[in-house]
C-alpha cells in the first residue's frame, strides 16, 4: 500500500508541475516545438519520408500497433541495411526530442482547457498526467527498438515484445489524451457561451 501511495504522490507532483507551467504562452511554444519536430521527423531529409524512399515504403516499426517478435524482425529485415542505418543515425536522434514535445503540448493544452472549464480544486486536473504516461512509454518503446537495431542480426525476442507493449500503451494514452482535450475544449466552449448569455440577459 505504501508503494501505491508513493506512486500516486509522484503523479500528483507531476500533475501539479504541469499546472504550474501552463499558460497561453506555454501552449503556443509547445505547439510550435511539436509542429517543428513533427515536420522534421516525418519529412526529408531526416525523417520518415526519406526512410520510405530508402526502404521502398517500409516505415518505422514504432508506427505499428500490434506485432509478434517474429513480425518485428521481419519488419526490420524488410527495411534493409541502409534503412536500419538511416533509422539509427537520423530518425532515432529526432525521436529523442519528439516525444517530449508532444507530451508537453498535450499536457499543457489539456490543463489550459480544463482550467477554463472546471473549478481550480477539481480532481479532473490529474488527467493531465496521461500524456506523460504516453510519452514515457514512447521512450521505453524507442529504447527497445534501438536495442534491437544495435543487436542486429541477433534477435532479442523479449525486447521486441516489450517494445510492442510499450508502443500499445503509448498509442492508447495519446488517443485518450486527444479525446480528453476535445471534451475539455467542448466544455469550455459551452461554458463560455452560457456565461455570455447570462451576461447579456442581466
Amino acid at each position: 500500500m505504501e508503494g501505491d501511495d508513493s506512486g500516486m504522490r509522484i503523479l500528483d507532483v507531476v500533475s501539479d508541475r504541469i499546472i504550474a507551467i501552463t499558460s497561453p504562452r506555454m501552449v503556443f511554444l509547445s505547439l510550435l516545438g511539436f509542429l517543428i519536430t513533427a515536420f522534421l521527423i516525418n519529412g526529408r531529409p531526416f525523417g520518415v519520408a526519406q526512410l520510405n524512399e530508402i526502404t521502398g515504403g517500409v516505415g518505422l516499426l514504432d508506427m505499428e500497433f500490434l506485432y509478434t517478435p517474429q513480425q518485428a524482425y521481419a519488419h526490420l529485415a524488410a527495411m534493409g541495411e541502409a534503412g536500419r542505418a538511416f533509422d539509427l543515425t537520423h530518425i532515432v536522434p529526432l525521436d529523442l526530442v519528439f516525444p517530449f514535445m508532444y507530451t508537453l503540448f498535450y499536457a499543457v493544452t489539456m490543463t489550459w482547457f480544463l482550467r477554463q472549464w472546471l473549478p481550480k480544486a477539481s480532481g479532473w486536473y490529474r488527467l493531465n498526467v496521461i500524456p506523460v504516461i504516453g510519452g514515457t512509454c514512447d521512450y521505453l518503446e524507442n529504447a527497445g527498438i534501438i536495442a534491437m537495431l544495435l543487436a542486429w542480426p541477433t534477435q532479442l525476442e523479449a525486447v521486441a515484445q516489450f517494445a510492442m507493449v510499450a508502443g500499445l500503451v503509448k498509442f492508447g494514452a495519446i488517443i485518450l489524451a486527444g479525446i480528453i482535450i476535445m471534451i475539455a475544449f467542448a466544455g469550455w466552449a459551452v461554458t463560455s457561451v452560457r456565461r455570455r448569455c447570462r451576461a447579456a440577459a442581466a
